[in-house]
């Protein structure tokens, strides 16, 4: 399955948004989504504005690529439910909300660390420079 950066690009090709156009109206750099870059983890804020400015995509699918990209009417048909079926529909919601941010907060943590090595070395190379 794609990773996330690869799923905000498909849904810019999928609503045919140009890319740049998309990520100036988003206030992102499209720099970030290709190379090797695209790769690294996505920011849970930049996950909120990409999901605010398109309510009709999936949380579900954007966080973890499961389902359909698009929501479908079963929002509309929540209304329709028992309360029960509210219940766990929404419990079945949480949980899968529940497992995405974890899975962010994983991504971002191995971000962390990585920037942490990078920074230890850089930090090695200007104590050498300095000695020179």
């Amino acid at each position: 399955m794609s990773g996330i950066k690869e799923r905000v690009l498909l849904i810019a090709e999928s609503k045919g948004i140009n890319k740049a156009v998309f990520f100036e109206e988003l206030g992102l750099s499209y720099a970030n989504f290709k190379g090797v870059q695209k790769y690294s983890a996505l920011s849970s804020d930049t996950m909120v504005i990409i999901l605010n400015k398109y309510v009709d995509i999936s949380p579900v699918w954007l966080l973890m690529g499961i389902g359909e990209m698009y929501k479908n009417d079963l929002g509309n048909m929540r209304e329709l439910a028992t309360p029960y079926q509210q219940v766990v529909a929404s419990q079945n919601n949480d949980s899968l909300m529940v497992d995405s941010l974890n899975k962010v907060i994983n991504a971002l943590e191995q971000t962390i660390r990585t920037q942490e090595k990078t920074i230890l070395a850089l930090e090695k190379q200007i104590s050498f420079l300095e000695k020179k």
